[in-house]
């Protein structure tokens, strides 16, 4: 009888295990779907509360090979988003490109400061390639494969926000900004394109739309109409996103902050701050001293939550925006 409940037990684990690799797999193609690319070398953490995700954080793999050489002030910044939104419990995802045995040293010292935190680590996976890893795994554990796709870096996902000039549109596509005198109505009339432009979900958008896009964004009060769509859920965020981020390697250095700024406030709100960071990257390019620029890296370097913009957006009116109460 003895021998039967272990059998049972043995066999009750070996489906738990099973379980957690199948949640592994998942696990990593939502990130992958999250972010826009593998995030090799990363380890990310994944804080919830009351079992609902609330922000997912990515950093390089490096610091964490070598904890002793982290110090007390670095593992508290690395917590303090978790503590910005008030988690009760974080989940660790590593990608290594080789095995690295020293990231578990890296992984005991997180869940150390995690304790003290009263923020409970419930779960770690640790991929190799195409392989995966729990921290209960033994050393006569079988292989666990997983179907990830490895292909699409970030390095390359950055590169697809930088200036491409075999995809620029054509500089005619562009239209001169008019006279002081008649630039209320047409900021009126370009704040309704943009906006109904956005809307739009019957196909790509043509060049000739996407230059008056540009155009448009460049005016800092049809920019700020726009944002007040997006802060008050107007538009669908992911097709904004994605369109805003498409836009970019078409257009030359002295275009693209404002739209590469709106694109990372999509990001931003969707919860993707990897992707709002190489956006920001590409408005900080094409001009380094962007004033929305500037704020929102503030934001996103202090892992704030975007509700604080939105509720500063959200104290105006759209026609406030359109008409002159500029937020830069």
């Amino acid at each position: 009888m003895h021998t039967n409940n272990q059998i049972y037990v043995m066999t009750l684990t070996m489906q738990s295990h099973d379980v957690d690799i199948d949640l592994a797999a998942e696990t990593i193609n939502e990130l992958i779907h999250s972010f826009g690319f593998y995030p090799a070398n990363s380890l990310i953490i994944r804080w919830s509360r009351l079992g609902n995700a609330v922000l997912t954080q990515r950093c390089d793999i490096d610091a964490f090979l070598t904890p002793e050489d982290l110090s007390e002030s670095d593992l508290e910044l690395f917590l303090e988003p978790g503590r910005t939104y008030r988690a009760d419990q974080a989940e660790l995802v590593v990608c290594q490109d080789t095995m690295d045995s020293r990231i578990q040293t890296g992984i005991d010292l997180v869940e150390s400061a995690l304790v003290e935190s009263n923020i409970d680590l419930f779960r770690t996976f640790i991929f190799v390639g195409q392989r995966v890893f729990l921290r209960d795994c033994s050393d006569d554990c079988d292989p666990h494969l997983t179907r990830v796709d490895t292909h699409l870096s970030r390095a390359v996902r950055a590169a697809a926000c930088e200036s491409n000039p075999r995809e620029f549109i054509a500089s005619s596509e562009f239209r001169e900004l008019p006279p002081s005198e008649k630039q209320t109505p047409w900021r009126v009339a370009e704040s309704q394109f943009v906006h109904e432009l956005l809307q739009k979900t019957n196909g790509p958008a043509t060049d000739t739309e996407l230059a008056r896009l540009v155009v448009a964004l460049g005016d800092v009060r049809v920019r700020d109409s726009i944002l007040w769509d997006m802060a008050n859920g107007v538009f669908d965020r992911d097709l904004v996103a994605q369109l805003l981020t498409g836009v970019l390697p078409k257009l030359d250095s002295d275009l693209g902050a404002p739209v590469a700024t709106s694109a990372a406030i999509c990001w931003w709100l969707k919860g993707n701050g990897a992707m709002a960071n190489m956006c920001l990257a590409r408005a900080f390019t094409d001009a380094p001293h962007y004033p929305l620029a500037i704020m929102i890296r503030t934001a996103l370097d202090y892992a704030l939550s975007p509700e604080f913009w939105v509720e500063s957006i959200k104290v105006l009116t759209r026609r406030e925006c359109l008409a002159g109460c500029d937020v830069v």
